[in-house]
């Protein structure tokens, strides 16, 4: 993998870090040897700033564990996002010999916030809830008559009953609006754990250079939570615009909440 794509990021994050005064515990590894990490949430993405180390998980099922080794090399870093939402980023450096193979991370162990302060004054959040209303009022508009409009498969994936589709992808403004359908074919009701759409850089056979990298919506509408059996269900996810290069494809990973009845589905 070109790490110039993941420098950027793990620099600003650094340069954050530093600025705020926070201190970052290091995490040894081997080559012969498999280092766990267990957290309070489940791991939604890992990424590390070096092929030389390689930080696995389940990707297909929510998991709290990830397993982490590395080849003999300079120190690098690793940047691990929960479902939650909280970030959490280590040291990561070579040693031959391991005196710890397990470590459990606190949640106050996570990035803080900068801009999470008492003040007596109008806070960050205030000063911006007329803007988001606007904007969400737009996002609303513009998704309804998306989802009015007429619109053939692009893409679809089916498995164990279950079908994810993207009907259409619309760049407007500074945003991408893209269109999906979920549909059960099946006799049994089907919650949603996890909708994710990723950028992916690499081969799953190749774990050490294997990166997903998800893209956060700004803004769901009518996202579902259960689709009855033999229904399906549109709806619009609202991400910020991004762009890929020849390297990257997108991929959409759609899991069950309590259920193995997960898809991928691949796109360009």
């Amino acid at each position: 993998m070109k790490n110039h794509i993941l420098f950027p990021i793990i620099s600003c994050l650094l340069f954050s870090i530093q600025a705020l005064g926070q201190t970052l515990d290091t995490i040894y590894a081997n080559d012969h040897q498999v280092v766990a990490l267990s957290f309070t949430d489940p791991i939604q993405t890992g990424i590390t700033g070096s092929p030389n180390f390689a930080f696995n998980f389940n990707r297909e099922q929510a998991d709290n564990l990830g397993l982490l080794q590395a080849e003999k090399d300079k120190e690098s870093n690793l940047l691990v996002r929960t479902t939650s939402g909280d970030l959490y980023t280590f040291i990561l450096a070579y040693r031959e010999d391991l005196s710890q193979l397990h470590y459990f991370i606190a949640p106050e162990q996570c990035l803080k916030d900068p801009f999470q302060h008492s003040s007596n004054g109008t806070s960050a959040q205030d000063s911006i809830k007329k803007t988001d209303s606007t904007k969400e009022e737009h996002f609303t508009l513009f998704c309804t008559q998306l989802l009015h409009k007429k619109s053939s498969t692009r893409h679809s994936k089916h498995q164990k009953g279950i079908q994810v589709k993207l009907m259409q992808r619309v760049y407007h403004d500074d945003h991408v609006f893209m269109v999906y359908e979920l549909k059960n074919r099946s006799t049994i009701p089907y919650a949603l754990g996890q909708f994710q759409l990723s950028k992916v850089l690499g081969t799953p056979k190749r774990k050490a250079s294997y990166q997903e990298l998800p893209i956060t919506p700004l803004f769901e509408f009518q996202m579902p939570k259960r689709i009855s059996k033999n229904s399906s269900v549109r709806f619009v996810m609202v991400y910020p615009k991004f762009t890929l290069n020849s390297e990257e494809r997108l991929q959409v990973k759609v899991l069950e909440a309590k259920g193995s009845r997960n898809l991928t589905l691949k796109l360009r």
